[in-house]
């Protein structure tokens, strides 16, 4: 995936036929092929000129501001209708189907959770939430899942505050974290015909589209933990620091870049087994097959 970020305070962003150009202090830092360019990520601070707006909504190119406090604070995304938009809602109104989805995403994020518990040395959990995966097929309702969902976070982030100092000196790192995982998904979902704005366990979301939500749940602990370790290089009082952004993004592509081991795809980038997700995503909605979540291995 080819992403322009802005990162230095007061730079800005233009374009001419061919690139854009990322400019600071009257001089060109960098260039990026528009035809390449799926998405652009603009700090607070950052600008962007006419000639660079004007080129994304020629090439419907997605754009996100992200705050100091790590949310989406604006976003331009393309308007369009992806190919399998009808296919997306008619399987979301079969409620079997709705309640089979939630109930393999949900296990792949709890589970996924206890091993990023274990890694920072806190293994009182997972009896606890085996018992809560226990009650998990009897709830055949999207209400009733949503209420289980919070009710397991809440253990979750109990659990986490008994083996971190303060969970809330990460959340602006997290925050960012999760907008980039999101965006990530973003463009994998618009590649592959889906529409982002169709989710199943998450119909609408304040800071990110509700499909890159939902497929990004149980990857969300991965991200958790490299924040956890990350997070000090990057935070400054409670905020991000603005002079370790482009910092954080190095940092994020060589998560990306990560090799991983996926139960289906075997070892991979992390950003492979993202793309194997939304080609899983797909196949569930096009034959009606069981999704599989991601899960890390034991």
């Amino acid at each position: 995936m080819t992403a322009i970020y802005l990162t230095e305070p007061q730079s800005y962003l233009e374009a001419d036929l061919r690139d854009f150009a990322i400019v600071y202090n009257d001089r060109i830092q960098s260039r990026h092929s528009i035809d390449t360019t799926q998405q652009i990520i603009a700090f607070e601070g950052c600008t962007l000129g006419r000639s660079a707006i004007a080129a994304i909504y020629r090439y419907r190119i997605r754009l996100s501001f992200i705050g100091d406090n790590g949310h989406i604070t604006a976003q331009i995304t393309p308007q369009e209708t992806p190919f399998y938009t009808v296919l997306q809602q008619e399987r979301n109104s079969d409620r079997n189907f709705r309640i089979a989805f939630i109930h393999s995403l949900l296990p792949g994020r709890w589970y996924n959770a206890t091993k990023v518990l274990q890694s920072l040395g806190y293994s009182g959990i997972g009896g606890c939430l085996e018992q809560q995966l226990e009650v998990l097929p009897g709830l055949n309702s999207w209400l009733a899942l949503q209420t289980w969902q919070v009710k397991v976070f809440q253990r979750y982030q109990k659990a986490l505050r008994s083996v971190l100092v303060s969970v809330k000196d990460f959340e602006p790192t997290l925050e960012l974290a999760y907008a980039l995982l999101s965006g990530e998904l973003y463009v994998l979902l618009r590649s592959s015909g889906c529409c982002a704005e169709v989710g199943t366990l998450h119909l609408h979301c304040q800071n990110h589209l509700p499909l890159p939500c939902d497929l990004m749940e149980p990857f969300r602990p991965v991200v958790e933990a490299w924040v956890f370790k990350k997070a000090p290089k990057f935070s400054d009082r409670g905020g991000l620091s603005q002079s370790y952004r482009a910092t954080f993004i190095q940092n994020w592509e060589s998560l990306m870049a990560t090799q991983i081991f996926h139960a289906y795809a075997g070892q991979v980038s992390l950003r492979s087994a993202l793309a194997w997700q939304v080609e899983e995503y797909v196949r569930a909605i096009t034959e009606t097959l069981e999704y599989r979540p991601f899960l890390l291995k034991s």
